[in-house]
């Protein structure tokens, strides 16, 4: 049996859009869904015996729920169900070990607030060793649409770029590719020796960026690709790209740096900010 898509479901409303997301995903990849509730365990001292038994009743109405309705959904797709004692980040963690990708939900603070992502989507994101997709409540995603890549030349992302252009094949959708970088600023220089020093550097970003997806390319050639070059804050750029689009990606690098959870600025601002599911692909 092939890996499954498992999602992290608590019965919140941002776990239950994560869930019919993560069935049309598990659906595309014909790949079972596995929804996986973690209750608190016994190290828990304030964990009575009475209080377990509801949290464990009330976390398997929440399951049987959520099953029963994406039943009927997907008939022919194999649910399968798990409540597993211990913390939901670090449970969620082991199980991304044996996944495709994990999806969590997050939520909305406002529009221009942006979302709220909690400590253990977070730590996911930060930490997991597969792909980790974060779902708005009231994200409204376009099942067949475009997918947008942030693409950093010269960094790298052989594992970010399959992901996505993988997502666009499974869509019949537009792969966007995003290279955003500021240019620094020129002074004592006449104009037009400005202008063709901002020409010369497009052009240098145009090329480096054709060369990173070309291989791509000719392996999902199927997949319809536009590139974007933008003078621009790697962050404000994909935040602004995501309006409409049915999936974000961007990557995690391999190694943490100092205490905690931790992602790149960049990433850490599409994951709070941009208005579709985001998808964060450690490149290993």
């Amino acid at each position: 049996m092939a890996r499954p898509v498992t999602v992290g479901l608590d019965g919140s409303p941002e776990s239950l859009a994560a869930a019919g997301w993560a069935a049309h995903e598990a659906c595309s990849r014909d790949a079972p869904l596995r929804l996986v509730n973690a209750w608190p365990g016994p190290d828990q001292k304030d964990l009575t015996p009475g209080r377990e038994a509801g949290w464990h009743y009330w976390a398997e109405r929440a399951l049987d729920s959520a099953r029963a309705e994406l039943d009927a959904a997907h008939p022919d797709m194999a649910i399968l169900t798990d409540q597993i004692p211990g913390r939901p980040a670090p449970v969620l963690l082991a199980e991304a070990e044996r996944a495709q990708l994990v999806v969590v939900g997050s939520r909305s603070i406002g529009a221009v607030a942006g979302f709220f992502l909690g400590s253990v989507g977070l730590e996911l994101a930060a930490r997991a060793v597969t792909p980790v997709v974060l779902v708005r409540a009231d994200a409204h995603e376009e099942r067949q649409g475009d997918v947008v890549v942030g693409v950093e030349p010269g960094e790298p992302g052989d594992d970010i770029l399959e992901f996505a252009f993988d997502a666009a094949a499974r869509r019949a959708g537009v792969l966007r590719a995003v290279y955003a970088s500021r240019v620094p600023a020129i002074r004592g220089d006449a104009p037009w020796v400005v202008d063709v020093g901002l020409s010369d550097a497009r052009k240098e970003s145009e090329h480096a960026l054709g060369e990173v997806l070309a291989p791509w390319r000719d392996k999902y050639s199927e997949v319809r690709v536009f590139e974007e070059i933008a003078s621009e804050s790697p962050a404000r750029q994909l935040v602004g790209a995501a309006a409409g689009t049915a999936l974000m990606v961007v990557g995690r690098g391999p190694r943490q740096v100092g205490f905690g959870p931790r992602l790149g600025p960049v990433t850490q601002a599409v994951a709070h900010h941009a208005a579709c599911p985001v998808a964060i692909v450690p490149q290993r």
